[in-house]
């Protein structure tokens, strides 16, 4: 599993003055899905579950059944 999150420096401007800090931000990766070793779709997520996830879009798209 990739990480979910990571460390990046962030510029913040308020009232026309500029300042940087550090700040922690959702990773995201793109997944794609392939079908008898095909590619179907790529989709974005944060790492994680991507079983579920692709079963999950399977599912909606109706290749695979509900049971």
């Amino acid at each position: 599993m990739g990480r979910v999150t990571e460390r990046r420096k962030v510029i913040r401007i308020r009232d026309g003055a500029i300042s940087t800090r550090p700040d922690t931000l959702v990773t995201e990766e793109p997944l794609e899905i392939r079908l008898n070793g095909k590619p179907l779709a790529i989709t974005m997520r944060t790492p994680g579950d991507d079983f579920a996830l692709a079963t999950g879009f399977l599912v909606s798209e109706g290749v695979l059944a509900h049971q």
